[in-house]
């Protein structure tokens, strides 16, 4: 009968404890997320109001807020590929591809008024210039032409019809207004990477900078503004 009774015991224990798993997980993936940085949008405005200059931002751990997908297509005369980059086959043409995934630590190589460079990877940069909101929701797309018997190919540069409101430019002269610093391209879309000339692609030009907010007032704590000494009586 003991034998019987500790056998009951254990058991309950054992029920108790695959019951209660599913809660320790969910507790222990919470305190996994809260560990990590808090991420606010970098602004042109929050950089005035830290009084943060190009050396203070070159200091900063820099995100970034959205994947970015940039594309060229590869020809006879510019079939040179980087290593760390994908090569793809779309709709009958080899397609070069380059990936920032969402949240992508990177650093300020360079800053111009209002226009930071940032690199995500050694030997190479993204320029974000500061500006407004500016998309607008995309009307709806009209319906396909139906083909019986043939499939639609794949668009090899998705978005490039996505209308823009504003398109901060890779100059960033910082006269225009404030906001979020934009992944900034030129007209039809190009970004410049590594000395080609690649188009932005589905929502990368929706990627602005994150920055980890606890960083940012360890920064602004640790400058310190020297008061002078002044001569005795003076």
């Amino acid at each position: 009968m003991p034998f019987s009774v500790h056998t009951t015991h254990a058991a309950a224990r054992w029920r108790l404890s695959a019951a209660s798993a599913p809660l320790f997980l969910a507790l222990l993936s919470l305190l996994l997320l809260g560990c990590g940085p808090r991420l606010v949008p970098f602004t042109h405005e929050l950089r005035v109001q830290r009084d943060l200059s190009d050396s203070d931002v070159k200091n900063l751990q820099f995100y970034v807020s959205h994947p970015i997908a940039l594309r060229r297509e590869l020809t006879a005369e510019s079939s040179q590929v980087t290593s760390s980059h994908k090569l793809l086959l779309v709709s009958g043409k080899v397609i070069e591809e380059v990936v920032v995934e969402e949240r992508t630590p990177g650093v300020v190589v360079a800053a111009r008024g209002g226009a930071l460079s940032v690199s995500f990877e050694p030997g190479a940069s993204l320029t974000f210039s500061a500006g407004p909101e500016r998309f607008e929701p995309a009307p709806p797309a009209p319906p396909a032409p139906s083909f019986p018997g043939f499939a639609t190919p794949p668009d090899p540069f998705p978005g490039d019809a996505e209308p823009l409101l504003a398109s901060p430019s890779a100059a960033g002269d910082g006269s225009g207004p404030g906001g979020n610093y934009w992944l900034a391209a030129g007209p039809g879309r190009e970004i410049r990477y590594q000395g080609k000339v690649f188009s932005a692609i589905e929502d990368s030009l929706r990627a602005h900078l994150l920055i980890d907010a606890d960083a940012l007032e360890e920064v602004v704590e640790r400058r310190t503004v020297l008061p002078g000494v002044r001569l005795p009586g003076r």
